[in-house]
């Protein structure tokens, strides 16, 4: 309730860790901390993630991940909170993009438009694993499921009632 309903939001729910500390390696690859490490902290801190993806591309790990959360309401609560949270410490989005000389610890935030259009590893990523979609949007979808739900039950019920009425007839 209060977040922006109209606001365009990955869905399935996702979030976005940058500045992970990567380490060269012999090959001259990057290497960094692995997702279930961080997964795990993040279930310690209360955000619930199903899942942690640190992205990679042709150097190696490039620093970053994808938080993915589940797809439902409480989903969307904890990718909130894991917003919020980064935020408020000084490290969400806003803090990251700003040009204040070098970055320390973790930045984190909900993944939304404008990190779904972006042209870097996040925005691919987002475009093959998610949409976007708005809350209003997702709320209409679940009313329309939900009474295409009832409608098929409400038919169920007639047909047995059919069915129950005939075998009546044939008993009797």
């Amino acid at each position: 309730s209060d977040c922006d309903h109209d606001e365009k939001l990955v869905y399935p729910w996702k979030g976005i860790v940058v500045n992970i500390p990567t380490t060269k390696a012999q090959d001259g690859r990057s290497a960094g901390e692995s997702g279930s490490k961080l997964r795990d902290e993040y279930i310690l801190r209360g955000f619930n993630p199903t899942r942690v993806r640190p992205l990679w591309n042709y150097l190696g790990h490039s620093g970053t991940a994808i938080v993915e959360f589940n797809k439902d309401w409480n989903g969307l609560h904890n990718g909130l909170l894991f917003d919020k949270a980064y935020t408020v410490d000084g490290h969400g989005k806003k803090d990251w993009l700003k040009k204040d000389g070098p970055k320390l610890g973790l930045y984190g935030w909900i993944a939304r438009a404008d990190d779904y259009n972006g042209n870097n590893i996040i925005g691919e990523n987002l475009r093959k694993t998610g949409d976007l979609k708005t809350i209003a949007e997702l709320t209409e979808e679940e009313a329309r499921k939900q009474e295409l739900l009832v409608q098929n039950l409400r038919q169920l019920v007639e047909e047995k009632k059919k069915d129950m009425k005939e075998i009546e007839e044939l008993c009797s």
